[in-house]
């Protein structure tokens, strides 16, 4: 599904004393099957801008358009039901929404809410059970009895029982060891990649969104910072500094070798395994 933003604007309690702006004049569009990563420090509107994409806020000005749907300010109230159905969003902490007495009901709840029958939904909880990595058998468990680890994979599970297009991640790896995170974007990206999926993803880590994403988009300020693909964004660190950002340690590493060096290595990709090739690579050529 494609995402467009024109020239949106957010403000928190308007008309009052209180009233704050935390975005302005945000244009983005993202193409249908794109993995993004929205990334900025706190506070930088990334939050508050993915939770216009289902609704969940309303533009001050601006508009929003996710496939057929257009959300615009001051526009006719609309149901929101078909959008929320298509762009599905994994909060921080998804584990704490969890709230039925099984597993089982957990999942269901969402696709009963649309609607669907009672024995479809059932179908649906035990593929979506086997897509995050768990046994059936927990479909018959409280979500209370699991492992935190699988708490969190019982409420992913509930998002994608809904059989989203767009598939919305606010810091999906909050408070999970390294082995944890790692095992988590494994299995977002294996569902973008299976299902053609257009995902945002809200991080910190520059070595996710290195790792993981077609572009990025930094956020500063509220407004759109930078928009690009990972290498063009990260040939700009001091543009990223100053926005209280840096470039993946990868790059970080790999820029120290080639001032240390004389040489002018540079990544295809910026994870660890493809930083090692090149400078073993460049060692060996050297040797000779």
């Amino acid at each position: 599904m494609d995402i467009s933003v024109k020239r949106l604007e957010h403000r928190y309690m308007q008309g009052t004393p209180f009233e704050r702006r935390a975005l302005h004049d945000v244009n983005l569009h993202v193409a249908d099957g794109t993995f993004l990563a929205l990334i900025g420090h706190t506070g930088s509107g990334k939050s508050t801008l993915i939770q216009h994409l289902n609704g969940l806020l309303k533009p001050s000005a601006g508009s929003i358009q996710m496939g057929e749907m257009v959300l615009e300010a001051g526009g006719k109230k609309q149901d929101l039901k078909p959008l929320r159905k298509k762009a599905g969003i994994v909060f921080q902490y998804p584990e704490h929404q969890l709230f039925e007495e099984t597993v089982e009901k957990d999942i269901m709840f969402g696709p009963l809410n649309f609607g669907v029958s009672a024995d479809e939904a059932k179908e649906t909880a035990k593929k979506v059970i086997e897509l995050v990595g768990l046994p059936e058998s927990v479909l018959s468990k409280s979500p209370f009895d699991l492992s935190g680890g699988q708490m969190r994979r019982v409420a992913i599970a509930g998002v994608l029982a809904m059989n989203p297009e767009v598939l919305i991640l606010d810091e999906p790896t909050a408070g999970l060891d390294p082995a944890g995170r790692v095992e988590i974007m494994e299995l977002f990206y294996d569902l973008h990649k299976k299902n053609n999926l257009t995902t945002l993803l809200v991080t910190h880590s520059m070595e996710d969104a290195s790792k993981y994403a077609d572009d990025i988009a930094v956020m500063h300020k509220g407004e759109l910072y930078l928009h690009g693909k990972p290498s063009e964004i990260f040939n700009q660190r001091e543009a990223l500094q100053q926005a209280g950002l840096d470039v993946p340690e990868t790059v970080q590493f790999l820029l120290k070798w080639n001032e240390k060096s004389g040489q002018n290595l540079t990544l295809s990709a910026f994870t660890i395994d493809e930083l090692a090739r090149r400078l073993s690579e460049s060692l060996k050529k050297r040797g000779k």
